[in-house]
């Protein structure tokens, strides 16, 4: 029969390790100091922080630290904690359950906290409804798209309907230029020369110093001569299309 404890002894305060921190794995080649410290990246738990450009960030600077190792995964474990505030902390330090053995781990928990399906659902749904604002450039808007993009990597939207759903929301005189370098349709392109013709033009804006709206009336660009290109084009494709199935234009 097990001896009872007293009183004393079953009041005493419990030391063991909580079981929601990390166990630290053992690393030969990594020491742990405080200039390293000094150069990690922070997460406060601010609702306009995004973690996944802070777990981004921890990966770049590791990497830079200490390279490309099979040991990267577990300095990043080691190291995690430490970039957390005090409320972040409080919350990793309070988990329940087996505690983290693997940076993969810690990281899936800690999207899952401050990460929610409803802003995945929020800001995938801001994607699909982007609009180019008034007054807003071409480089100006693909930056704000790219940026929106980069915020929910786990959109789950192909790069077609990313694309498109760019395109959908471009002003008409945008459109109509960004197509006009494209020789008048898109049809004939993959997405990825999408994705340069649209970074080409956008940084042409940028080349040009930004000016809103591209194209004004002493601009030398001829925006008739541009439609009349474009419907050229589009009638010669038609006048094919018609003859290839015995028609006449």
């Amino acid at each position: 029969m097990a001896e009872e404890k007293t009183l004393g002894e079953l009041l005493a305060h419990n030391i063991q390790r909580n079981p929601g921190n990390i166990v630290i794995p053992t690393v030969p080649s990594f020491k742990l100091n405080p200039s390293i410290l000094g150069v990690l990246p922070t997460f406060e738990g601010h609702r306009n922080e995004n973690p996944y450009t802070h777990l981004g960030e921890l990966d770049r600077k590791c990497t830079a630290l200490f390279g490309k190792t099979n040991d990267l995964d577990n300095i990043k474990l080691t190291l995690f904690s430490h970039t957390l505030g005090d409320a972040p902390r409080d919350w990793l330090n309070h988990l329940q359950g087996e505690p983290f053995r693997t940076f993969e781990e810690v990281a899936k928990r800690f999207l899952k906290r401050y990460y929610p399906e409803t802003l995945t659902a929020k800001l995938r749904f801001e994607i699909t409804r982007i609009q180019q604002e008034s007054g807003e450039n071409l480089q100006e808007y693909y930056e704000r798209f790219t940026r929106l993009c980069a915020s929910c990597p786990n959109h789950n939207l192909t790069e077609t309907s990313l694309l498109d759903q760019f395109l959908q929301g471009m002003n008409d005189l945008d459109a109509r230029l960004l197509q006009c370098s494209a020789g008048g349709s898109f049809n004939d392109m993959t997405p990825s020369q999408l994705r340069i013709l649209i970074e080409t033009n956008a940084e042409g804006i940028r080349g040009r110093g930004g000016i809103k709206g591209q194209v004004n009336a002493t601009n030398a660009v001829d925006l008739k001569a541009m439609e009349s290109r474009i419907t050229a084009n589009f009638e010669t494709r038609f006048s094919q299309m018609l003859s290839a199935v015995g028609g006449k234009i």
